[in-house]
């Protein structure tokens, strides 16, 4: 057994009753099934807190393969990117950046996602309707960028304005249950256009702004790829993990 405290792995057995955990260790007293694991090794299930299986898990609620690996929750929206929130006319902008940047098929997303959203609460709720894995997802500044500014988020700095609706959009995403939100610096992911991903177009005191609302909310976690510097700081900002 191998119990994620950090302690040595040990021979031992784990009771479960009604789906909890009730006991480890030696374990005395009759059960309705015995499973037999000898030379195998019992763990909680891991967690991969980066993944981008956002438009994958739609098609595959397994998360395929990362479920045969022990995988039992996932973390989408990481690098800025995602699905939600989306104007019908960006399906395939925003498909076509987590395309190109992730090395998933175009084809397959555009095959694959129903798109049946539009907001943050609106992609949670369809996820929550057929889930094999758990998904904790992040609110991708790209998405969100590029919702508010369309085709200028890839072209142009934003404005006050542009920014206190960033804001009031990743409220309302991770009050209704997104993990956070998710920020990069990475000058090589583009769509398959040859156009930045939109939040390398944004200034330090955009993203700095909109990292602000997961401390003025007081849950949530903040993910920032490519840059150190720049990610110190969101952490300063948001006062969160």
């Amino acid at each position: 057994i191998i119990d994620g405290s950090g302690i040595p792995g040990f021979h031992g057995d784990v009771a479960i009753s009604g789906g909890n955990i009730m006991e480890v260790g030696h374990v005395s007293g009759d059960a309705d099934q015995v499973l037999d694991a000898k030379g195998m090794v019992i763990a909680p299930g891991f967690v991969d807190n980066h993944t981008h299986y956002d438009a994958q898990v739609i098609w595959d609620p397994l998360c395929t393969y990362s479920c045969y690996h022990g995988v039992t929750t996932v973390v989408t929206g990481n690098c800025s990117l995602g699905l939600a929130p989306a104007h019908s006319y960006d399906h395939d902008m925003l498909s076509s950046v987590l395309s190109h940047v992730e090395a998933i098929p175009l084809e397959a997303i555009r095959e694959g996602v129903t798109w049946s959203w539009e907001t943050v609460p609106e992609y949670l709720d369809a996820l929550d309707r057929k889930l094999g894995v758990n998904v904790a997802s992040l609110i991708g500044h790209s998405a969100v960028r590029r919702y508010v500014m369309g085709e200028a988020s890839q072209d142009r700095e934003a404005t006050g304005t542009e920014i206190e609706e960033m804001k009031a959009i990743v409220r309302e995403g991770i009050e209704a249950g997104a993990l956070g939100v998710s920020f990069e610096r990475n000058y090589r992911h583009f769509d398959w256009d040859g156009r930045l991903a939109p939040t390398n177009l944004a200034t330090d005191a955009e993203i700095l702004a909109v990292a602000s609302v997961v401390d003025e909310v007081g849950v949530g976690v903040i993910q920032v790829g490519g840059d150190q510097a720049l990610g110190k700081q969101i952490a300063e900002v948001s006062g969160r993990p």
